[in-house]
């Protein structure tokens, strides 16, 4: 039996003490407090009286969760109420046109259909801008992700702005019109009550009586500015601010991985903390960059809850963190110009990697170094390439074609990041990516090579020019085809036109011959 914690509930419910539910049905507040801890249970009149005073009948008090009883019943009523709403919307606007002239009807619909088209401009041009938008923050994402994502995303602001528009658009139409109807319907039952008491004065002022009711249906000039809610379009409302406030939450989600970060990127500045200036313009910049994530997220939490949000504070602190982020901008900007920047490696540091090849007439060199030649007396080409302890040149000939590529190792990786943190420690960048690739060979060989790589530079413009006139050449075949169509498609309607004379004359001969 749950009579002890439906009698508990009931009473906290409607705000009373033991004493004053005890007072209400007439017994002792210690009565109460046995029946609610289960150790006696009250007799058949006061459980009627419990049912009676609160609106619950027997069986739900003893045998069910009244709270439960309560949220289904009033789900059942707003379920009712909604449904009865959309069919008196349905049945008034059937009404309103029923009533209406035909040049009211016409204006009406009219109307509405610009409302229509205005919204959905409206909404186009919103989504074009969303578009951009969404293209410049996920545009680097992988293709078929970006598309699928794109996709999602461009349903859900389709159904969204689709169900938006005709809840503004019935609004409209509401407020507009079935409102006023109301009104106006109102106003002539008032002129027919008052002409119904003219008629039992004097049966001569009937007919005036009418003339006025007539003019009165014709002239539409009352507002209502105090319309009647209307449930169903309430409800939609609400299922709307549902969908919005998922939108808004699922796009929070940028900002809370951009919290992480920014809380990761805080936690490595103090790697830097060598580099003074530059170090207190970062922590200043990371912080101010933080709260002004935990302002968006909480501004998005606020929406999403109906809390009210502190507009002083959150202006206070909103224009703290944009003075902190330029501020840390600035002071990393003035620190970095005691840096020093190194192009090209230590040559006391820097590892060498040579490889040496056979000359031949087609032989060439790809790289995207620089080359440097050295004239000395040898047969064959000598490839001597200067890079860093971290990378690790890639020398290979593959049909004649000597190619010159660095890469880097795989267990230098955590190395030069360590040396990279250094680096900036002591205010220097150092390039260790750049690579010196020296080529030993006769004079008679460097030319070769030189004018071997100038034929295949030649080829390779060939090649895009050819590919160019290619493309031109498909372009200029597509115009045709179009154009062809186009003349196909006029000589196929010429054809059915002839064939219809030709009918035509054919029955035309055959009535002479009937004749």
């Amino acid at each position: 039996m749950k009579l002890p914690d439906n009698l508990k509930r009931i009473r906290k419910e409607n705000n009373l003490s033991q004493e004053q539910l005890a007072e209400k049905l007439g017994v002792s507040r210690q009565a109460v407090s046995k029946w609610e801890s289960g150790q006696s249970y009250p007799e058949m009149d006061k459980v009627l009286n419990i049912c009676k005073l609160f609106n619950y009948n027997i069986d739900e008090l003893l045998n069910e969760n009244v709270k439960e009883v309560r949220e289904e019943t009033q789900s059942k009523k707003n379920l009712d109420k909604f449904v009865k709403d959309f069919f008196n919307y349905i049945t008034k606007t059937a009404d309103m046109f029923a009533s209406m002239k035909f040049k009211q009807r016409v204006k009406c619909i009219i109307e509405q259909i610009i409302t229509a088209l205005v919204i959905v401009i409206i909404v186009s041009i919103i989504g074009a801008i969303g578009g951009s938008i969404f293209e410049s923050l996920f545009g680097w994402i992988n293709n078929n992700v970006y598309s699928v994502l794109r996709s999602i995303v461009s349903s859900i602001y389709l159904i969204f702005s689709l169900v938006l528009g005709i809840v503004v658009l019935l609004h409209i139409f509401k407020v507009r019109y079935l409102d006023y109807y109301d009104i106006i319907v109102e106003k002539e039952e008032e002129k027919n009550n008052e002409a119904n008491d003219d008629v039992e004065k004097s049966n001569n002022d009937i007919q005036s009586a009418k003339l006025i009711l007539d003019n009165k249906r014709e002239k539409i000039i009352i507002r209502d500015p105090k319309h009647s809610e209307s449930k169903f379009l309430t409800a939609i409302v609400k299922l709307i601010m549902i969908g919005i406030k998922a939108f808004v939450g699922f796009c929070t989600l940028m900002f809370v991985f951009s919290l992480v970060c920014l809380i990761i990127a805080l936690v490595c500045s103090f790697m830097f903390i060598k580099t003074g200036i530059i170090f207190v313009g970062a922590l200043i910049g990371i912080l101010a960059a933080i709260l002004a994530n935990v302002i968006i997220i909480e501004l998005v939490y606020n929406f999403i809850v109906n809390r009210k949000t502190s507009k002083t504070r959150i202006g206070i602190c909103f224009l703290s963190a944009i003075i902190g982020v330029g501020l840390g901008i600035g002071l990393v900007l003035v620190g970095v110009k005691d840096f020093n920047y190194i192009e090209t490696i230590d040559e006391a540091t820097a590892k060498k990697t040579t490889v040496e090849f056979n000359m031949e007439d087609n032989t060439m060199i790809d790289t995207y170094q620089d080359i440097e030649f050295i004239e000395e007396d040898r047969d064959n080409i000598l490839i001597e390439v200067e890079h860093s302890e971290y990378f690790e040149p890639r020398i290979r000939k593959t049909n004649n074609v000597i190619s010159v590529y660095n890469y880097q190792t795989d267990s230098s990786g955590f190395e030069l990041i360590r040396q990279n943190i250094d680096d900036i420690n002591n205010k220097q960048i150092i390039n260790y990516y750049s690579t010196k690739v020296y080529v030993h060979a006769s004079k008679e060989n460097i030319e070769k090579l030189e004018q071997n790589s100038s034929e295949r530079a030649r080829k390779y413009r060939e090649y895009e020019q050819r590919i160019s006139d290619l493309e031109d050449e498909i372009t200029e075949l597509e115009d045709t085809i179009n154009n062809n169509e186009e003349k196909i498609t006029e000589l196929e309607n010429t054809i059915d036109e002839k064939d219809s004379q030709i009918e035509s004359l054919e029955d035309t001969i055959n009535e002479y011959r009937s004749i």
